[in-house]
């Protein structure tokens, strides 16, 4: 597994570096693009205009970046995916209407280990089968994370986190919404603000490393 310290400092680099490309930089919906790093070190993605998101880790050394509207054609999507040293950004965005959010599908695939930073404007997140230091937010929608190993910091505004099959570290937030862990272990705590936190075969132990 990734070291501790190496996933803040990765995440604080994203964080800072990451800017807005110019308008003419972006691609439109739909949009497909695969990017090879050699030892890359994490994915920053910044979902202005929301969407379905799910994110996949396996055995790959590339990262492939799909966004679909469903259908429901979006004129002014737009998406900027973008290289930064050892890391890649994937930004999305309405050029007419920064506002309101698309029904977009938007698909990550990532080698296993892999460090995630995402924040998303609103709309449902699923994680699986990453080794890394997960953290973000989404505004509002549920998050489904399965086969984690590593170190997540987790929240969703309003909806349902669901997290199974999972060695972690670190918290999982929902402001509105249910907290389920089931066949989870490792230093992991679930909170909600209002609702419940169900807990099924969950083994509290030592850190994730």
């Amino acid at each position: 597994m990734l070291l501790a310290l190496s996933h803040f400092a990765l995440l604080a680099q994203l964080a800072v570096n990451s800017t807005v490309p110019e308008p003419s930089a972006p691609s439109v919906v739909p949009f497909d693009t695969t990017i090879s790093v050699a030892r890359l070190a994490g994915v920053a993605l910044s979902l202005e205009a929301g969407g379905r998101v799910r994110i996949v880790g396996g055995d790959t050394k590339a990262v492939r970046v799909q966004v679909t509207d469903k259908g429901k054609r979006c004129a002014d999507c737009i998406v900027a995916v973008s290289q930064m040293g050892n890391a890649i950004s994937v930004r999305t965005g309405r050029s007419r209407t920064p506002r309101e959010l698309a029904n977009l599908e938007i698909q990550v695939d990532v080698p296993t280990q892999t460090n995630i930073l995402l924040t998303s404007a609103g709309g449902p997140v699923e994680i699986a089968g990453v080794d890394g230091f997960v953290s973000g937010t989404t505004e509002s929608g549920s998050l489904q994370l399965d086969h984690l190993s590593g170190a997540v910091k987790l929240e969703t505004k309003r909806g349902d986190v669901t997290l199974r099959q999972s060695y972690v570290r670190g918290t999982v937030h929902t402001n509105d919404g249910r907290v389920l862990m089931e066949d989870v272990s490792g230093d992991v705590q679930g909170t909600t603000s209002k609702g419940r936190v169900v807990e099924r075969r969950v083994e509290k132990g030592g850190p994730a490393q």
